[in-house]
């Protein structure tokens, strides 16, 4: 629970969101919303009034911005015709089947599973929605090509603004959030790494963070590919920077993913940069088909491992071990999965969770079987495919970078959803303004 500071800035946020709306237009109210959320705001708190699923901080903004757009006579489209939309209606009505498919109840050991009722109907689908938010006002207030350029300088000039926060914790350790909201959420453990730290701050874990910090450092390669400046500042000394704090962050997948990054950005032409980022997104269908397959060689890739780094290699190992026992619970009802309250994970006799759920994708498959695991996937995969079919509709260079370097953080996000959960509220932002640009071009084609 946090202090009255952190109840204050928690509960007060709504007016902030609000006084947003009022002073900026609408698309960077709506970007300085979602992203200022998950810096700044107390994580892993929520609330939990009675008909309505818990609102955190995340669907707190979420809830927020969708009212007051509304009141301020701002109404979009969560449904605009067109195939994705489908998609998305398909994927609600999975969860309502996974929601009725699991209503009976269960024991395991000590602990008693009910049975899912309408009520759970409802609170799935408002849960849902309020999640995919940040995608469906992306997609219907960020379809404007000619905004990314500062899309991209706001994203990097927010990373640069955090970088002090982050730089303190490295050296006195992720103490921030115990600091300002009188608790931490994170275990302690997971932050160190050698003899050093992982900066937490406010984001709610090092790994997450370090992501973040790829993606800000990704859209200043886009800015240097056009000898953009940041401010007062060129933008390969802002590389350099973020290069510097990436490192420093000390999380290998987050270093991996800006590098791939800079080789597309850098090496490849835009169109090109579309082609591969869709190739290596839809490779996260194969890995949990492999997993249930078992040919995936994951015992090979832990010895490998083992030969540089023994903790890694554990750390790997532990989440292949998780992977299996979750799989296999989740193979137990495999169209349609366990639906929520836990009833996906894995417990021993006496009903102890022994699971951990890392990556997205298994989370998906456990709690709504392959069918609600392609749906989901579907969603996010179909602005790469319209991106990659519509890019050459841009006859400005300078926009072709900034569409294609899009699609590079769309892919980057599905892949680590893999091995993690992903991508976070602003993630999913630019994942629909990405839709509604590519929708857009799709509308000239045709015209």
């Amino acid at each position: 629970m946090p202090n009255i500071f952190g109840s204050l800035v928690f509960y007060s946020w709504p007016f902030v969101v609000l006084w947003l709306l009022s002073k900026y237009p609408v698309k960077q109210a709506i970007f300085f919303a979602f992203t200022l959320a998950i810096l700044f705001l107390p994580n892993g708190f929520s609330v939990d009034y009675p008909l309505i699923p818990p609102i955190d901080r995340e669907t707190l903004t979420s809830l927020s911005l969708a009212i007051f757009l509304f009141f301020k006579g701002k109404k979009f489209t969560l449904f605009p015709p067109g195939l994705p939309s489908k998609i998305l209606i398909g994927y609600l009505i999975v969860l309502v089947i996974s929601t009725w498919t699991n209503s009976d109840a269960f024991v395991i050991g000590n602990k008693f599973f009910p049975g899912l009722t309408q009520h759970d109907i409802f609170s799935t689908i408002v849960r849902t929605l309020l999640t995919l938010m940040p995608f469906f006002l992306g997609r219907y207030f960020l379809n404007n090509i000619e905004d990314n350029e500062k899309l991209f300088k706001t994203l990097v000039v927010m990373g640069l603004l955090y970088t002090p926060f982050m730089l303190v914790e490295l050296r006195l350790s992720p103490q921030f959030h115990n600091w300002v909201y009188g608790y931490s959420n994170v275990e302690f453990v997971q932050q160190m790494r050698g003899d050093g730290y992982r900066p937490t701050v406010f984001y709610g874990h090092g790994l997450g963070l370090a992501f973040w910090i790829s993606t800000c450092l990704i859209a200043a390669m886009a800015l240097q590919r056009n000898r953009v400046r940041v401010s007062v500042f060129s933008t390969s000394k802002v590389m350099i920077y973020l290069c510097v704090i990436l490192v420093l962050c000390k999380t290998w997948s987050a270093m991996g993913y800006a590098l791939l990054a800079m080789l597309f950005i850098f090496k490849l032409k835009p169109v090109k940069q579309t082609k591969w980022a869709l190739i290596l997104a839809l490779l996260v269908f194969s890995y949990p088909f492999a997993k249930t397959a078992g040919i995936f060689p994951d015992q090979a890739i832990v010895s490998n491992i083992q030969q540089y780094s023994a903790d890694r290699a554990q750390s790997l190992r532990f989440r292949f071990e998780n992977e299996t026992i979750l799989l296999a619970r989740a193979l137990e009802r495999p169209y349609f999965g366990w639906n929520s309250w836990g009833r996906n994970r894995v417990y021993n006799q006496w009903g102890r969770d022994i699971s951990v759920t890392d990556g997205r994708w298994i989370i998906e498959l456990g709690i709504n079987g392959f069918i609600g695991f392609i749906f989901y996937y579907a969603i996010l995969l179909m602005p790469l495919f319209y991106a990659h079919k519509n890019i050459e509709k841009i006859k400005n260079p300078r926009h072709q970078v900034y569409f294609a370097v899009l699609t590079i953080i769309l892919a980057i996000c599905i892949i680590d959803s893999i091995p993690n959960t992903g991508m976070s509220i602003m993630h999913l932002l630019l994942a629909g303004a990405l839709l509604g640009q590519a929708e857009s071009l799709n509308k000239q084609k045709t015209q």
